[in-house]
């Protein structure tokens, strides 16, 4: 493995593309289990513990955003409205367009009344279901991450500024695990509606919990534009991929075993295992990270591969799909076998983001930017 030139001004970074697809299938198979709960209790609690894959778009969220917008100098009125709206058109769109089916269908199927299901269904527009327990997994259940994502992207210009000076990141943590926990302390003496219901809730769920693996992601790309140093990293090597990868299978193994010790399905039900989730993981995560930004290897070349920047550009359109009425239907008409609803859910993403994501999104890109201008 020989260390490559950094080339800063290159914005697109394939391998990062590639990997977000090896986390979002990373989830689907946490979704949709492949082995059984009867017949392999071991295994499947394993992989049930795969919605730890989710710190790694957040973590490449971190870096990309801090890599492809962060200018030591002001942003502009125009230059400030321009971020938001690629960052609105990235997001919102399609989910609008599947939360309105997915409500449709269920006001059709008379799960909800037509109150609950304007209620309901604003809440998932908005993101503000992300807030709530009782309402965090309604519509299209993934998309309470898209609450994470679009806090950091809201606070990345204001960090913009202040990220030069001493331990800010430090203190950008400790604040918002700061309020996080006042959020959580008022409402659970005040309760309404699940929002910021319990401790667990609010540091799993919430970017208030959540803050690290952003932070991690932006030191990461501070590091790559040369902001920052770190001589222990260079020390390393090309070995931070062999560490990150047995840091990673160490973290999914203690999430196994935090799982099975306190009988829990999923690990992050106890402190023990938000504490993995939240710090092993994304360390793990930066290290995978580093390597693909500084080393060649095989795992570079596969992830940098054609057909997986494809695929990981199709990620947003998976992630969602992957639990909605897509996966009724396909498991109706297509086939129950696993394998098969896995490249059936990934084509149907495709196309999806071919014919829906990618072409609304950069409508209202071109849109907007006349605004702007």
């Amino acid at each position: 493995m020989n260390k490559i030139t950094t080339i800063h001004s290159k914005k697109f970074l394939p391998a990062f593309t590639g990997l977000r697809a090896i986390a979002a299938y990373g989830i689907f198979f946490y979704h949709v289990n492949i082995f059984s709960k009867e017949k392999h209790p071991g295994l499947f609690t394993f992989v049930d513990q795969f919605y730890s894959f989710i710190p790694f778009f957040f973590v490449i969220s971190g870096f990309v955003i801090f890599y492809n917008y962060y200018k030591e100098t002001r942003y502009s009125k125009s230059e400030l409205f321009t971020y938001f709206i690629s960052r609105v058109s990235r997001i919102f769109p399609i989910l609008i367009i599947l939360n309105t089916a997915v409500f449709i269908l269920a006001y059709q199927d008379n799960i909800y009344s037509v109150w609950e299901t304007f209620k309901l269904y604003f809440l998932n527009i908005t993101l503000l279901k992300g807030f709530s327990s009782a309402y965090l997994l309604t519509g299209v259940g993934p998309s309470w991450t898209n609450t994470v994502e679009e806090i950091f992207y809201f606070l990345a210009p204001l960090l913009f500024i202040l990220i030069s000076r001493k331990y800010v990141l430090l203190k950008f943590i400790f604040l918002f695990y700061l309020i996080g926990f006042l959020l959580s302390l008022f409402f659970i003496h005040f309760p309404y509606q699940g929002i910021f219901s319990s401790y667990i809730f609010t540091f799993y769920f919430t970017f208030f919990g959540r803050v690290f693996e952003f932070a991690t992601g932006i030191y990461l790309a501070m590091l790559y534009m040369g902001k920052y140093t770190n001589k222990y990293l260079e020390k390393f090597g090309s070995f931070t991929m062999v560490f990150g990868a047995i840091l990673l299978f160490t973290a999914f193994t203690l999430q196994y075993y935090i799982a099975t010790q306190n009988k829990v399905a999923h690990a992050v039900e106890s402190w023990p295992g938000i504490i993995v989730n939240h710090f092993l993981f994304p360390i793990a995560i930066f290290l995978i990270l580093y390597h693909l930004l500084y080393y060649n290897s095989l795992f570079k070349k596969i992830v940098s591969s054609s057909i997986m920047v494809k695929l990981g550009n199709a990620t947003y359109s998976f992630y969602l799909l992957h639990t909605t009425f897509v996966l009724s239907y396909i498991y109706k008409f297509i086939s129950r076998n696993i394998l098969v609803t896995f490249i059936s859910m990934i084509i149907i993403s495709y196309i999806f983001y071919k014919l829906v994501e990618q072409p609304l999104a950069n409508l209202l890109k071109r849109k907007f930017a006349r605004k702007a201008s």
